[in-house]
């Protein structure tokens, strides 16, 4: 019975996050949907006001102005956040990032991760329950890597009357993850780990909130996806994912 009410929990947990991201991704699916159809279907005005019978071949475009510009700009930034992937580990992350943008649109960003591990619920319960059952523990302790950033997006949102400016990115790359894998197999003993590298492939997306012309808030998702063996002493690889969710302050010079 005890088994049986921590896979309950493992699974409300996984199903939690599943669903975290399938929201995530449903949001962002829609802005960008509405955004498109905006542009696609620009509001109808009455001519007499809109000036339209000044150019009735429509040959002039209006351009959205950009108030705060990053082109040709070094970005310096502290995030930091939680990882959202290991089912026995709390993980804590400290991410410093540089970043230079040859355009608007288009830039590269250099990033390295620290992470912290903290036993969870989840693995102090199976443990308790199970002492002789041990689950594979993979925890990651860093990340580095290199990313090319696409920012397709710039917005402006009111909030409560004021003006907010954003840019929306997506980013992929690919560098090295730092893990330690568990040795123990049973609840005795100290904790043992060894320590492992793996080359890991990076996607991401994320939000720069422009404070002012040298600061930002951002928002950033970063998932990386990497092989690794599915047991201490086994040669048999396996691809694995590991997700995080930061948020810092970006600052441009």
């Amino acid at each position: 019975m005890k088994n049986h009410g921590i896979w309950q929990q493992v699974t409300r947990e996984w199903g939690i996050r599943i669903g975290l991201t399938l929201l995530a991704i449903v949001w962002l699916t829609l802005m960008a949907a509405s955004w498109a159809d905006a542009a696609d279907n620009p509001r109808e005005t009455n001519d007499d006001y809109s000036f339209s019978w000044l150019d009735p071949e429509k040959r002039i475009y209006v351009l959205q102005n950009r108030r705060y510009a990053k082109a040709h700009k070094l970005m310096l930034s502290l995030l930091s956040g939680v990882g959202v992937s290991n089912p026995y580990r709390t993980t804590y992350n400290l991410d410093p990032r540089v970043a230079f943008y040859f355009s608007e649109a288009f830039g590269i960003e250099t990033f390295y991760t620290q992470t912290s591990n903290k036993s969870n619920t989840t693995f102090n319960q199976l443990q308790d329950a199970s002492p002789t059952t041990w689950p594979l523990v993979r925890e990651v302790r860093s990340q580095m890597g290199v990313t090319a950033q696409w920012v397709p997006w710039y917005a402006k949102i009111n909030v409560f009357n004021k003006i907010l400016y954003l840019d929306w990115y997506f980013s992929a790359g690919v560098g090295t993850m730092q893990t330690a894998l568990e040795t123990r197999t049973t609840a005795k003993g100290a904790s043992s780990f060894t320590d492992q590298s793996f080359t890991a492939w990076y996607f991401g997306t994320g939000h720069h909130y422009y404070l002012n012309d040298s600061f930002s808030v951002r928002l950033d998702f970063l998932g990386a996806a990497y092989r690794a063996p599915v047991a201490p002493t086994s040669s048999t690889n396996a691809w694995y994912s590991n997700y995080n969710f930061d948020i810092g302050l970006g600052w441009r010079i």
